[in-house]
């Protein structure tokens, strides 16, 4: 008899990035991957690491596809209270969590796995933006959360 199915999942973290900087309209920072990761736009996303939490992920992995100063951004960073579970390109079952960020912008200092990034409006960016429809409604539900 194997693990339960749950125990052999990959974890992983997705962030929203939003502009505090206009509350009733923000931006939103989006990503593109590089060729080998397959050209498309993403939110920040990233693995967990065996021994960190995904809070802990959801940080590190923030700082190092934007190069944000987290002792600045740790205030702006909370869960979205929402979570995926899939089937990933490499045949794995993943529990990503997600996580947002409603603060200020900073100068964008891209890691190797991307190519270009955009800040764009938020409530007006069409479904076909993103590869992935969980990406998508991690938006939305950033959106959601931030207007209450």
């Amino acid at each position: 008899m194997g693990l339960p199915a749950k125990l052999n999942m990959k974890r992983k973290v997705q962030i929203v990035i939003l502009s505090s900087e206009d509350p009733k309209d923000p931006e939103l920072l989006i990503l593109k991957t590089n060729k080998e990761r397959g050209s498309f736009w993403q939110n920040v996303t990233g693995s967990v690491d065996d021994e960190e939490s995904f809070q802990e992920a959801a940080m590190r992995e923030l700082a190092e596809e934007t190069g944000i100063n987290l002792d600045n951004a740790k205030k702006f960073i909370t869960p979205l209270e929402s979570e995926f579970f899939f089937i990933d390109r490499k045949e794995r079952h993943v529990h990503e969590m997600v996580y947002v960020y409603h603060g200020p912008k900073w100068d964008i200092q891209m890691c190797e796995e991307h190519v270009e990034y955009s800040w764009v409006n938020a409530s007006s960016l069409p479904r076909d933006q993103y590869k992935y429809e969980s990406n998508y409604q991690a938006v939305q539900k950033a959106l959601e959360k931030i207007s209450v």
